[in-house]
C-alpha cells in the first residue's frame, strides 16, 4: 500500500464518526418533522416517540468515508471487490429501510439477504476453510465456501437484528466487535481490513452518541441488517500477509484464514446464542421462526429487575470477553512462541463454557420465575 495505514485509519474513523453524528442530527430533525417514529408495542421498552432511522446515518457515513478515501488517498484503489462489497451492504440496508416504513414479508426479506450475501461472495469475501481449537487439522470448504458464507452473514445479520431491543445494546456490541475485527486485521497485516473495520467503528461511535440511554434514535432494521453483514463479512475481506499459522500441533500449519470463522463466531457468540435460542423457542412453540416475542436475553434480564445500564454492562462485558479471547486465540496461532496454542484453545473453551452456562442459568431461572408467578 502507498498510504500510511495508521494515519488513514485514524482520519477515516474520526471522519466517519463526525459524518455519522451530523447525519443523525439531520435524520432526527426530519423524523420529528414527518413523524418517522418506531412503532410501540408490548415488546418495546420505550414509551415515547423515538425515530428509528439511525441506520441511515450508520450506512451512509461508512459509505461516504470509503468513497472519499478513493479520491483522497493514493493507493486506496477502486476495485470490483469494493463494488460488490458496497452493493451487498447497500442492498440489505435499503431492504431494512423499506421494512422500517412498511413491513416486508419474511420470505422476501430472506431472499434479499441471500442476494446481498451473494454480492459479498462475488466480492471474494468467502469462508474458505474452518479450523477449530484442539484439532490438529482443518476443513477446506471447496464449493461449500460460497453457500456457507451467505448463510453466515445472514445469520449474523439476524442475530444483530434480534438483539437490538434496548437502548445501546446492538450498537455497543457491534462497536466492540468492529474494533476486535480491526485489531485482527492489524495482527495479520491487512491494510484494507484495518481501514474498513475502524471506519465502521467510527460510524457506529457517531451513532452511539445518540443511542445510549435514554436513546434519542434507534438504528432500525436498516442499521441492524447492515451491521450484521459488515461484521459477518469484514474479517474475510482480504488475503492476509501472514498466509499460514501454527495449529494445535507445533508441526501443523494451516491457512490462517481458516481460523477466521471460529474467531468470528466466538466474538459474536452472545448474539448468535440469543438468535439460536429464539429459533428453538419458536419451533418448540410451533410458531413461525420470524414471529416476534419478548423472550430475548435482554427481556429476561429486565424481568429479573436489572436496570438498563446494568444490562448494558453485563452484555458489553461478555462481548468484550469473547472478542478479546477470539483475538487471543488467533494470536496463539500467529505467534505460538509467545502465546502457546494450548493456552489460546483453553481460553476459548473457557469462554464458550461460561457463555453457555450463563444462557442456561438465565433460561431456567426465567422459567422458574414464570412458573412461580403463574401459581
Amino acid at each position: 500500500m502507498v498510504f500510511s495505514t495508521f494515519g488513514v485509519t485514524v482520519t477515516a474513523s474520526v471522519f466517519a464518526l463526525v459524518v455519522s453524528a451530523l447525519l443523525i442530527v439531520l435524520i432526527l430533525w426530519l423524523s420529528h418533522k414527518y413523524s418517522w417514529y418506531d412503532v410501540r408495542d408490548s415488546r418495546k421498552v420505550h414509551t415515547e416517540d423515538v425515530p428509528r432511522l439511525g441506520g441511515v446515518g450508520l450506512y451512509f457515513s461508512f459509505f461516504i468515508c470509503i468513497i472519499a478515501l478513493l479520491f483522497i488517498v493514493p493507493g486506496f484503489s477502486f476495485s470490483s471487490r469494493l463494488v460488490f462489497l458496497l452493493l451487498g451492504f447497500m442492498l440489505v440496508h435499503l431492504m431494512g429501510l423499506v421494512d422500517d416504513f412498511h413491513p416486508i414479508p419474511a420470505l422476501v426479506k430472506l431472499l434479499g439477504q441471500i442476494a446481498g450475501g451473494v454480492l459479498l461472495v462475488l466480492g471474494t469475501i468467502q469462508i474458505r476453510g474452518i479450523a477449530l481449537p484442539f484439532l490438529p487439522f482443518g476443513f477446506g470448504l471447496g464449493f461449500l465456501a460460497a453457500p456457507l458464507t451467505v448463510f453466515w452473514v445472514i445469520s449474523v445479520s439476524n442475530a444483530i437484528n434480534l438483539i437490538d431491543g434496548l437502548d445501546g445494546i446492538a450498537g455497543g456490541v457491534s462497536l466492540i466487535c468492529a474494533i476486535a475485527v480491526g485489531i485482527i486485521h492489524m495482527m495479520i497485516g491487512s491494510d484494507i481490513g484495518i481501514v474498513y473495520s475502524f471506519t465502521l467503528a467510527g460510524a457506529i461511535a457517531g451513532f452511539m452518541l445518540f443511542n445510549l440511554p435514554r436513546a434519542r434514535i434507534f438504528m432500525g432494521d436498516s442499521g441492524s441488517l447492515f451491521l450484521g453483514f459488515a461484521l459477518g463479512g469484514l474479517l474475510f475481506i482480504d488475503v492476509p500477509a501472514v498466509e499460514t499459522a501454527t495449529g494445535f500441533s507445533a508441526n501443523e500449519t494451516l491457512p490462517l484464514n481458516w481460523y477466521f470463522f471460529f474467531a468470528s463466531l466466538t466474538m459474536l457468540l452472545l448474539p448468535v446464542m440469543d438468535m439460536l435460542a429464539s429459533i428453538l423457542r419458536r419451533v418448540r412453540q410451533k410458531r413461525p421462526v420470524h414471529s416476534p416475542d419478548r423472550e430475548h436475553l435482554h427481556h429476561k434480564l429486565l424481568d429479573f429487575g436489572f436496570s438498563l445500564p446494568q444490562i448494558l454492562l453485563i452484555v458489553y462485558g461478555i462481548v468484550l470477553l469473547s472478542s478479546g479471547v477470539a483475538v487471543l486465540w488467533l494470536a496463539s496461532r500467529i505467534w505460538p512462541a509467545t502465546i502457546p496454542a494450548l493456552a489460546g484453545d483453553m481460553a476459548v473453551f473457557t469462554v464458550w463454557v461460561f457463555i453457555t452456562a450463563f444462557f442456561l442459568v438465565i433460561h431456567f431461572t426465567n422459567r422458574r420465575r414464570k412458573r412461580l408467578k403463574a401459581s
